[in-house]
């Protein structure tokens, strides 16, 4: 567990929305969020009947804008989600005094992470509650399944004295199909593999076999089973294992973001700006290239792992999707430049320094073409 007396969900949006429900959030309220993120996100924040208010990133990050989150607030706003993005702690010295001034809690969404920090506070630990995933392509992987922690100890004991009531275990069957995409994951993935695996398991998704990432959201969407669930029995087994590797991990972890960092010439990518007093830990390296798409279609032709996501304001909606969540295009211009402009890099223990060695002289070559 990342923060003393934190609970296990089915998934990290379940998690947010026990948050948003012990805070009183419900119909009519407002929540803000960053746009450039999840669907998952504002899902958990509709499940409870609020809307989320979309707010800009900051420029040159991949983080909340703490001047666009203040011009947001109404009187009806009655939480903040602030995303540590790929594992980039947000500018918290910017954001936390406008959150106090208005008396709004903050919602630290660490899905991205689990040892990141902000002047030496691991994040997670700031707000006054936090909620993480552990679903595919995050640092830690169990299955599918998340966590909320609570730093406020009225909430943490509201939590603690309602999860049994009102979270039960899913179906016997989710924990059956979890475990099976857990097991092919970890014998297919690879980053020379990486197009095959996401090809696969967006199709078996589409199909029902597997497990998806997303539910369905607006208007006439019934809320999803999910938000009434605890994390499966598979995932539950795993998560203390893949916390263990993960910390295992982490000085590798941190070298492998660094060899990408020195490697890559400055024409080619750029990393996005990071705060004073932050320390990332990364799930992934993001870095803001040109000519996105070609970029990414010429990694597919070669076989190496460079990934898209985000890849709209909130991924995957696109078009009038976005109606769907309250989101209006060119609302945040900044975030959807991003989800233009910005790749991600993996860093997992199945990257090697040669893999890292290619995908380097890849990005240096067409990167900067």
């Amino acid at each position: 567990m990342t923060t003393p007396g934190s609970l296990l969900y089915y998934r990290g949006r379940v998690g947010l929305y026990h948050i948003l429900r012990l805070l009183g959030v419900g119909s009519g309220d407002e929540v803000i969020l960053q746009a450039f993120t999840c669907v998952a996100v504002p899902e958990a924040v509709m499940a409870v009947g609020a809307i989320p208010v979309w707010a800009d990133l900051a420029a040159g990050s991949v983080n909340l804008d703490a001047d666009d989150f203040a011009a947001k607030i109404t009187p009806r706003t009655k939480a903040v989600i602030v995303q540590h993005t790929f594992g980039m702690p947000a500018d918290l010295d910017a954001i936390l005094p406008v959150a106090q001034r208005h008396g709004i809690p903050v919602l630290e969404d660490c899905c991205h992470t689990f040892a990141s920090k902000h002047r030496q506070r691991v994040v997670g630990t700031i707000g006054a509650a936090a909620f993480w995933s552990y679903e595919w392509g995050k640092p830690i992987i169990a299955g599918v399944g998340g966590e909320a922690g609570f730093n406020d100890p009225t909430l943490q004991a509201c939590a603690e004295s309602g999860y049994s009531r009102d979270f039960r275990p899913p179906p016997r069957k989710k924990s059956v199909v979890i475990a099976a995409q857990y097991f092919m994951f970890t014998l297919l993935y690879g980053p020379r593999r990486y197009w095959l695996v996401r090809r696969a398991f967006h199709m078996l998704g589409r199909a029902g076999v597997a497990q998806s990432n997303y539910n369905p959201v607006g208007p006439g969407a019934a809320m999803a089973a999910d938000f009434g669930w605890q994390m499966c029995g598979f995932s539950r087994r795993r998560l203390a294992r893949a916390r263990h590797q993960a910390m295992a991990f982490l000085p590798e972890r941190v070298r492998q973001a660094e060899r990408y960092i020195i490697g890559l010439r400055a024409d080619a990518a750029r990393l996005p700006v990071s705060p004073t007093g932050a320390e990332a830990v990364y799930a992934r390296l993001p870095l803001f290239v040109r000519q996105k798409e070609i970029l990414l279609d010429a990694a597919r032709a070669a076989n190496l792992e460079l990934a898209g996501w985000y890849a709209t304001a909130v991924h995957p909606l696109a078009g009038d999707e976005l109606r769907l969540v309250h989101y209006t295009l060119g609302s945040c211009p900044r975030a959807e430049a991003a989800a233009s402009t910005l790749v991600s890099l993996p860093v997992h223990p199945k990257v090697t320094p040669a893999f890292q060695d290619r995908l380097i002289a890849f990005l240096n070559r067409h990167g900067s073409a």
